[in-house]
């Protein structure tokens, strides 16, 4: 599969974007291809989407550079969003999406190697 059939199935919000190729650049650029090997498709695809989702680009809603929704109330509309943590701040903020979520468990599945060693370029970014 490439990147971009991987992403219509996940993301069809940046599939339909205009921006699209921009993301699977950016995406590629930061990802190692020795690294991820087969899963490079994948490991470009997760990226891409992390990427769009924390630059607001699924339909211009800033709020989703935010993070995860944490909670949320009806009557007098009250939403919250987790920040991020250690963790988080460790990983380059992909635990701040459900994308950058699946990248990290790619990237822990990968044989031998932890999330430091990420095989992304420059490190986990």
């Amino acid at each position: 599969m490439t990147a971009r059939e991987i992403i219509g199935a996940i993301c069809p919000e940046l599939a339909k974007s205009e921006s699209l190729t921009v993301f699977i650049k950016m995406a590629e650029e930061n990802s190692n291809k020795k690294f991820f090997g087969k899963q490079y498709s994948y490991a470009v695809a997760y990226r891409a989407c992390h990427l769009f989702t924390v630059t607001a680009g699924s339909g211009g809603n800033a709020a989703l550079g935010l993070g995860q929704v944490a909670s949320m109330s009806e009557g007098g509309l009250s939403v919250s969003f987790a920040t991020g943590s250690a963790a988080s701040d460790a990983n380059g903020g992909l635990e701040t999406t459900k994308y950058g979520k699946m990248l990290l468990g790619l990237i822990k599945s990968r044989p031998k190697m932890g999330v430091n060693t990420a095989g992304l370029a420059g490190g986990v970014v």
